[in-house]
């Protein structure tokens, strides 16, 4: 069996994926994030094995036949396991529920499909099932094709928007939650990129005449390969992927100074309610408090786990629940109810309500009549 340069880029991109995935499990096996893309991982290995099984089907289809259509339905893993992965990445209480089981509804079909109409056959039933594409018929080849390419790119556009997100939603100073945005964002735009070169490849491949494919197929090849390369790199080298965490030693804060920081703080918060001030940056919290605005932003990220927006909206969103229960009977708007509890719009208070309670300000008003 002689290999192509394209078939030797597929084998090294088998070979950077195996101790990633085993790095991965090893290093973060707590973190369903970790098991998540470890299991994206998996499936990318099934995709380039496919590959190679096709593309020497004079050695496979007769000595190989039980490998047949065993790595297609794990084409429909991809997406929506980058996807979870991401989500595991950008909420702390994230957990993987019976629901997350039917975004791979396609895998699960796709391989009783499989199952039922060629696995269960003889080597020798296999091999002339292969050769005759019975099973797998060209239009159900393409058809496939352009339904993995509009699942994959849905979720990744669905993975850009939750990280960009808790981007935006997240000012904090420490460096270790900026690294892991930044590698976040490499992760999926990489892959972003890497899948579109990809389905331009096969797409015109195989709706298009035109020669010269194979460069096309050797310039996404070899962005996958780079981009697993790097990914190993940052999972051997770094602690992204759940290894001990290096503390910054210029903001370590002694015990001391945390209590004395917390009962300044919520001084500040209960008893002269600073909350209310509209527009309160964290640069004036802590020139109130006679602080540096990185040690405080430090302070709330450690010892609250939240943003300090996120902190200041808490106290908000709590004056405004009071202020719903006591003016019930009145006539007091919730608009009135908005600026009062130091709300400067109606969009940013539904936001923080609906993700500080889990429900909106009209439900929460309706459960007390």
């Amino acid at each position: 069996m002689n290999f192509s340069s394209y078939d030797i880029i597929h084998i090294l991109s088998i070979f950077i994926q195996l101790p990633l995935i085993a790095v991965l499990l090893f290093k973060g096996k707590h973190l369903i994030s970790n098991r998540l893309i470890a299991f994206f991982f998996f499936a990318q290995i099934l995709s380039s094995l496919d590959s190679l099984f096709w593309s020497h089907s004079g050695v496979t289809y007769n000595t190989f036949s039980y490998f047949g259509y065993i790595s297609i339905p794990f084409y429909t893993i991809w997406g929506p396991s980058m996807y979870l992965y991401i989500k595991a990445e950008t909420n702390n209480n994230f957990h993987f529920k019976l629901k997350h089981i039917l975004h791979y509804l396609p895998f699960i079909l796709l391989s009783i499909y499989f199952l039922s109409t060629f696995h269960f056959h003889t080597i020798e039933e296999k091999s002339q099932l292969l050769i005759s594409k019975e099973i797998f018929k060209p239009f159900f080849r393409k058809i496939n094709l352009i339904f993995i390419g509009v699942q994959v790119f849905i979720y990744n556009i669905l993975a850009i928007i939750s990280i960009e997100k808790f981007s935006k939603n997240n000012d904090s100073k420490n460096s270790f939650i900026l690294s892991k945005i930044r590698w976040n964002k490499f992760i999926i735009y990489g892959y972003f990129i890497a899948c579109t070169s990809n389905a331009i490849a096969k797409l015109l491949l195989v709706y298009t005449s035109i020669s010269n494919i194979t460069a096309y197929l050797y310039v996404s090849a070899i962005l996958f390969l780079l981009y697993f390369l790097v990914i190993l790199g940052k999972a051997l080298f770094s602690s992204h992927f759940g290894g001990s965490i290096k503390k910054d030693k210029s903001l370590a804060i002694s015990k001391n100074e945390s209590e004395i920081l917390n009962s300044k703080l919520k001084a500040l918060m209960k008893e002269e309610k600073t909350f209310l001030q509209f527009g309160l940056t964290i640069s004036e919290l802590a020139s109130q408090m006679n602080v540096k605005e990185r040690l405080l932003s430090q302070f709330i990220n450690s010892h609250y786990n939240m943003t300090f927006q996120d902190f200041i909206n808490l106290y908000r969103i709590n004056e405004a629940k009071k202020l719903i229960e006591q003016y019930i009977d009145s006539r007091k708007t919730i608009l009135e109810i908005i600026y009062e509890s130091g709300f400067n719009s109606k969009s940013a208070f539904n936001a923080a309500f609906k993700k500080h309670t889990q429900t909106t300000p009209t439900e929460y008003k309706k459960s007390f009549k």
